[in-house]
């Protein structure tokens, strides 16, 4: 039974108050709610850190009244919330419901308990380092998604066209990003006003609704409108990408390979490298470079999450480049190349192969 409970340690470096940190940072992205929140920092400060370490049990057996009263709940609560950590795999439990908890140590490591282990909960902490990454990234990602509702509010408004004010108030009527706590929210509200600008720029444009306003303002000039069609057709047809996750770690840029590690290493776990981590490296690197989430999340509508991930990858690679494929604004790069790609396809498969060509043998692996 001790062997059985007995656990790989956390991730080199980490100490179990950090630990905590990024379960808390986590939360959301976890699934966590704040009770939870407050019965993992109870149990942890009923362990030790030498109880953390690899091949030591990691438990304690505090009984649910104790619990109860330094997380600040009642006990119906806490029963309730170690009914669900332990149904979804983030606790163990070792006594039963009716037994009293109890345990051991002999100089300072623990012999037996009857109580809750937490070593399913160590088992996952590079999806929970993963967690608290997505849920930094989000934070950033909403305070600049707040600033562009707030842009496109004022972009729409000097439009002068009360249809156009009025699609956008039925977007958010009350015109204040700032009352918005969910990230998928302030997404999908970012592009929703983004489609009313593109729709009434684009008929103001042709000369439509120009009498409303004497002030003419900056118009669309993107191609996106003309050709939306046109790319929808090409998505369906679009070539299978030639080429794996792993080889797009390979060619890419260095500050691109350090994010697909962290995501390789969080995601992973070291083992075969997933489109998905490149994927997720690839948006980050794509906020880096000033792309906005908007326009990143229309190029993954447009021509898939990977074929998109790949353009970022080449652009981004080719700014580093010295040669007549070099290029001065990775992001600029990356927005025509992705258009040309959806008007014509097959733009990506060859700058792809140019790339492979060009570096060669000279990267080494991940």
């Amino acid at each position: 039974m001790t062997q059985h409970l007995t656990h790989d340690g956390l991730p080199d470096g980490l100490t179990r108050w950090q630990f905590f940190g990024l379960i808390e940072r986590g939360r959301r992205q976890l699934g966590l709610s704040k009770g939870a929140i407050a019965y993992v920092k109870v149990a942890i400060s009923n362990t030790m850190d030498e109880d953390f370490a690899a091949g030591r049990i990691c438990s304690f057996w505090t009984s649910v009244t104790k619990i109860a009263a330094q997380a600040g709940l009642d006990r119906r609560q806490i029963a309730r919330i170690e009914g669900d950590l332990v149904q979804r795999g983030l606790l163990a439990k070792t006594a039963s419901d009716h037994s009293r908890r109890a345990g051991s140590r002999r100089d300072g490591k623990i012999g037996n308990e009857f109580g809750i282990n937490l070593a399913p909960l160590i088992a996952r902490a590079g999806e929970i380092q993963a967690a608290a990454q997505k849920a930094a990234f989000e934070a950033e990602e909403a305070e600049r998604l707040r600033c562009r509702i707030k842009k496109l509010f004022g972009d729409i408004r000097r439009l002068c066209s009360g249809g156009a004010t009025e699609a956008a108030e039925e977007v958010l009527p009350n015109r204040r990003p700032s009352t918005i706590q969910s990230f998928e929210r302030l997404q999908q509200v970012a592009e929703a006003l983004e489609a009313v600008w593109e729709d009434f720029s684009a008929q103001i444009g042709r000369g439509e609704k120009s009498h409303q306003c004497d002030i003419s303002p900056a118009l669309n000039t993107s191609k996106e409108n003309i050709n939306k069609t046109c790319r929808a057709e090409k998505q369906e047809e679009a070539p299978p990408v030639r080429t794996t996750a792993a080889q797009v770690a390979l060619l890419a840029s260095e500050p691109l390979r350090e994010i697909i590690e962290l995501y390789w290493n969080a995601l992973d776990n070291r083992s075969r490298l997933s489109w998905q981590a490149v994927q997720l490296a690839a948006k980050e690197r794509a906020d880096q470079l000033g792309i906005s989430g908007g326009i990143w999340q229309r190029q993954c509508r447009t021509l898939g999450e990977e074929r998109t991930a790949l353009c970022l990858m080449i652009a981004d690679r080719n700014a580093d480049r010295f040669d007549d494929y070099q290029v001065r604004d990775a992001a600029a790069a990356f927005v025509g190349m992705a258009r040309s790609e959806a008007r014509q396809g097959m733009v990506v498969n060859s700058l792809l192969g140019e790339l492979i060509g060009n570096q060669g043998g000279h990267r080494n692996g991940l």
